[in-house]
């Protein structure tokens, strides 16, 4: 929940030089800001601290206007445990707005503040139910924002903070958490920015000698997990900096670990022992395993959560199948936290990992007759561990290393 006033501006003032690092980073290097560019913000209420300098830094760079959505995560709460009518309702017109700003030029960022106690004991239909609603709604913005310079960024709640240390008090898990993400976003290193290009120019090389391969399928396998994904006709690997069809060059998650590409929605086949807890609507799913025939899950195993992941996952068909794979070092700078973060944002950047649901369409070439999958979800869980071998395998059959021991080979 919202934290009293007061301890929201001691954090501001204990977390200052690394908010107005991340806030530089965001600006600089992830939407990349435009002079006289207007930008458009997403953030909780308990993210002021971040939003403030992120303004002072977009102004600095010419910035013509910064607006700022705030989102206050009670009412989300008050939300679901609404009417049916009321679950299968969001405002399009919200969204349409955005839509037209971006089409109008301005950049978009969202900075993600997590509130898990929000939905606990919320049942994982209702919140099924309302992330479908959210997603119909937000097509015209999301089709919007292939337009433009856009990206993601994270920010420590109390919630959050407590969800990952539960064993401390709520300023020490903030402290704590806050030190691993502003470790994690490379913003703690001596030149920031300098750290960023370094990575970003390594990805980009990675992500362009993946294309070069031609592959048209991924093998990961460890003695326990074979898991054999047929990528998507057509499709392109994603990671690093990214041109948007406006021209600018920018990073479109903070922190930024992964390469990533869609795979064809019935590809999939084998077995899978996934390697780190999920957490779904304040729910922990652990010792997650699945096998695939025909391309959709035949069975599903968890020591914890089953339940609410089952529950998901039958929200749609696709949602059942898998549609995106994404390629993490076990040693990334986000792994060497050693920290479960229970967010996708941080966690699919700590290790491999591959997502139920839909594809992503920024990895397809073409939309039309690429056989990528369709749903309304999109969940990802992390299969990469330093064990964890991959292969490529050519058109021809042909099996090429790709990842040994948890590294890239190439």
């Amino acid at each position: 929940m919202t934290q009293p006033e007061g301890t929201v501006v001691a954090a501001e003032l204990e977390f200052a030089p690394g908010l107005a690092a991340l806030a530089e980073l965001c600006v600089t290097r992830g939407v990349n800001l435009q002079p006289q560019q207007e930008l458009i913000v997403s953030a909780p209420l308990e993210a002021a601290g971040l939003v403030r300098p992120l303004a002072r830094c977009a102004y600095a760079r010419g910035s013509k206007s910064v607006t700022c959505l705030y989102e206050d995560p009670a009412l989300v709460r008050e939300h679901l445990a609404g009417s049916a009518e009321a679950l299968d309702y969001a405002p399009v017109w919200l969204h349409r707005g955005i839509a037209e700003g971006l089409r109008a030029g301005a950049a978009r960022l969202r900075i993600v503040g997590p509130y898990p106690d929000i939905l606990s004991g919320v049942p994982a239909d209702r919140i099924a139910r309302a992330h479908s609603a959210l997603a119909d709604a937000s097509r015209a913005e999301e089709a919007a924002s292939s337009a433009v310079n856009w990206s993601v960024a994270p920010f420590v709640t109390g919630s959050w903070a407590k969800q990952v240390f539960p064993g401390e008090a709520e300023e020490q898990a903030r402290r704590m958490l806050w030190n691993a993400v502003f470790q994690g976003t490379r913003v703690l290193d001596a030149d920031p920015l300098q750290a960023w290009d370094t990575g970003i120019r390594a990805l980009n090389a990675r992500r362009d000698a993946l294309q070069s391969r031609g592959f048209r399928y991924l093998r990961f396998f460890d003695g326990r997990t074979d898991l054999r994904l047929e990528l998507a006709e057509g499709h392109r690997w994603m990671g690093g900096s990214v041109v948007a069809k406006n021209g600018v060059e920018g990073i479109r998650s903070i922190p930024c670990e992964e390469v990533f590409t869609a795979l064809r929605g019935n590809g999939t086949a084998g077995r899978v022992f996934f390697s780190r807890p999920l957490a779904l609507g304040g729910v922990l799913v652990e010792d997650l395993y699945a096998e695939f025939e025909h391309g959709s899950v035949a069975t599903l195993r968890a020591s914890r959560g089953l339940e609410t992941f089952e529950r998901l996952i039958a929200s749609d068909e696709g949602a059942r199948r898998l549609g995106e794979v994404g390629l993490v070092p076990a040693f990334s700078r986000v792994a060497s936290t050693d920290v479960l973060f229970r967010n996708p944002l941080l966690d699919r950047n700590a290790a491999s990992h591959v997502a139920f649901g839909q594809s992503p369409s920024s990895a397809l070439q073409r939309l039309e007759h690429c056989a990528a999958n369709e749903s309304a979800m999109h969940i990802d869980c992390m299969l990469g561990h330093p064990s964890m071998q991959v292969d490529g395998i050519t058109p021809t059959g042909n099996a090429i290393p790709v990842m040994r021991e948890g590294a890239f080979v190439f």
